[in-house]
């Protein structure tokens, strides 16, 4: 039921080639109802439950594909696949990467082109940011200021404001950023020959330097680091994760492997270990746990989200 955008529909086509040749309305402790529950789908053969040990804070947004978004809170990661403990519903946005801060509190990026951050545990409205840029997709919170993108540009935001200060000829289509350890800001994109790309602007000022040795094959994917500084790429809607190490000065990175998951998947998140790796499941419609780095699979829950709208992207606070 998701939206087609242009990362999917590239996305698509790939596979197409390839087989031929929360201001939302409020917050609350209940979830949405609207559509059949995932309590009671049958799972695929892999599939395990969650155990009662485990433990984490994630949030996970879902979308109709019609603008409609909605996002889920799953204290101690949602300990043998119960029903989420707290939502956020009246959001508006598509395909989108949301994040969360050392405190807690949870980034949104909304397609009317602001950012709404929310109090942990899907607590009150805090702060409404406007973004210049416009319609927004992804945000990424940094060690002083979070980043919002979009379309084609990347824009550095404060609790206050929002500068749209960043961008490159080269972009066509943003579909992921994030910062590392050293500030520096990376995103992924489709280039103007609709070809996957990454993108580095140093300590985020300008200008942007294309990076060399990215070998994504069918989408540009969702980023993160890890605390030793690999990053990640998970090929959105493809059951892929590549591994790359970077060096943002000479703007080029090696791939260090890649990583077949159970099932073709979205945004991912880390715990403050590294230890486990929490990443949306599009065919399930689920959120599967690996552990970091060896991706051994742990478990699955799905409990309490809307049959009806597609997972997209996950924030882990613990």
């Amino acid at each position: 039921m998701r939206t087609k955008t242009l990362d999917k529909l590239f996305a698509l086509s790939a596979i197409a080639l390839a087989t031929a040749g929360c201001g939302g309305l409020g917050s609350t402790t209940i979830p949405p109802t609207t559509g059949q529950s995932a309590a009671h789908r049958s799972h695929p053969p892999w599939w395990r439950e969650a155990p009662a040990t485990a433990r984490a804070g994630v949030y996970v947004a879902q979308t109709n594909g019609a603008g409609d978004g909605l996002v889920f809170g799953y204290v101690a990661a949602n300990r043998r696949n119960r029903t989420p403990s707290c939502s956020l519903n009246g959001q508006s946005f598509e395909q989108t990467q949301i994040a969360a801060d050392r405190m807690g509190r949870l980034y949104l990026p909304e397609s009317n082109g602001s950012i709404r951050i929310y109090a942990p545990h899907c607590g009150k409205l805090l702060r409404t940011v406007s973004d210049p840029g416009g319609f927004d997709i992804a945000v990424a919170v940094g060690r002083s200021k979070f980043y919002a993108a979009g379309g084609t540009h990347v824009s550095s935001c404060s609790m206050k404001a929002c500068s749209n200060n960043l961008s490159d000829g080269s972009i066509f289509q943003i579909s992921s950023l994030a910062e590392d350890r050293s500030g520096n800001v990376w995103a992924a994109y489709y280039n103007q020959s609709f070809a996957p790309s990454l993108i580095v602007w140093l300590g985020g000022s300008m200008p942007g330097h294309v990076v060399s040795g990215f070998v994504n094959p069918n989408a540009p994917g969702a980023l993160l680091f890890d605390r030793q500084g690999t990053l990640l790429s998970i090929e959105t809607i493809f059951p892929f994760v590549f591994l790359y190490s970077c060096d943002a000065q000479s703007a080029s990175c090696s791939n260090s492997g890649s990583i077949q998951l159970h099932a073709a998947s979205d945004f991912g998140a880390l715990n403050a270990k590294n230890t486990a790796i929490q990443i949306t499941d599009y065919a399930d419609n689920a959120v599967d746990v690996y552990e970091y780095p060896s991706f051994m699979y742990k478990y699955s829950y799905d409990n309490g989200l809307n049959a009806d709208y597609s997972v997209e992207g996950i924030a882990q606070t613990i």
